[in-house]
């Protein structure tokens, strides 16, 4: 596995990076090693990397592609480091995606992310208005969650005037440090259900409900957000909790050889069953019907024509 430090992220890519931007895309033969590419994803702990390591795995059985998984901050760093040529994928929230749909194209729409809010079970907050003056972490730097949580806090008058949150981006391991520590009052997450790191904790954590944010946050960006919730007891709740969901898509370089999208289609309709993190609980999609529903990235030519090969 690739890994990122946070200063090297900071700067560009890295000494391994850069020396991984070598590696050719020329295709492979009878005889020749895979093809090699990277994949940036998100931090240890997270879906994304865990998303990333299954890809890794059932690409590997086919003997075609070789995936090294870059770990990163988030959704914004896999966006960079895809426009600097130092990945040839990326896995980003649908959000982060759309802000500049130019020079990046998709291989699909593969499952959904759930924006949680956790706070210290029995604590002050009750609600997401108790959030004003609070000390919140919204997620890593350069992360879609950051992203996705400044927009909540933002369409419910939190980020300005008196009840100004008072925002921290902290990265997972951070994050839990400083909620069980009593540091911060509220921590912000982006990803799949459960998220282990929280069940680890010795500190009772619960969610807050967001969704009062959804209809200020369609006017403004239309399409992006879904309601959806949290199923009861993935947190000890004995009730499910409604949440924000929002797309996560396979991202590309346009210069992706159209053998290797060929594959990544094979793999995520043959193998979708063995992409999904074990334990994952809610909604997990890696269907044909969800898989093209890129919008508004495009999905890559070549991809596209496998899904119609395979679907018609």
């Amino acid at each position: 596995m690739v890994s990122l430090t946070r200063r090297g992220l900071l700067l560009g890519a890295g000494a391994g990076v850069a020396a991984a931007a070598t590696l050719a895309l020329s295709g492979c033969s009878l005889g020749q090693a895979p093809q090699r590419i990277r994949m940036a994803c998100g931090e240890q702990g997270g879906t994304y990397v865990q998303f990333g390591e299954l890809l890794r795995d059932a690409l590997d059985k086919d003997g075609t592609t070789g995936l090294e998984v870059v770990t990163t901050g988030g959704s914004l760093a896999n966006l960079a480091l895809l426009q600097a040529r130092d990945a040839e994928l990326a896995i980003v929230l649908a959000d982060a995606a759309a802000i500049d749909a130019q020079n990046k194209v998709a291989i699909g729409r593969v499952y959904q992310n759930y924006l949680q809010c956790f706070v210290r079970s029995g604590g002050p907050i009750g609600g997401v208005g108790d959030l004003a003056g609070r000390r919140v972490s919204v997620g890593a730097p350069q992360s879609g969650a950051a992203l996705t949580a400044r927009r909540v806090l933002t369409s419910l008058g939190l980020l300005d005037g008196p009840g100004t949150a008072v925002v921290s981006e902290l990265y997972l391991d951070e994050a839990m440090a400083a909620i069980e520590a009593d540091a911060v009052d509220a921590i912000f997450w982006s990803g799949g259900l459960p998220l282990p790191a929280v069940q680890n904790l010795e500190a009772g954590v619960e969610l807050v409900d967001l969704t009062s944010a959804l209809p200020a946050l369609e006017v403004e960006f239309p399409g992006v957000y879904t309601l959806t919730a949290v199923p009861a007891s993935t947190y000890g709740s004995d009730a499910a909790v409604p949440a924000i969901g929002v797309s996560n898509y396979l991202l590309a370089r346009p210069d992706l050889p159209d053998d290797i999208a060929d594959s990544l289609v094979d793999v995520l309709i043959r193998d979708a069953a063995q992409l999904v993190p074990e334990g994952s609980l809610g909604v997990q999609y890696l269907t044909a019907s969800n898989l093209i529903d890129t919008s508004p990235i495009a999905l890559h030519p070549a991809a596209q024509r496998r899904y119609r090969q395979l679907y018609g």
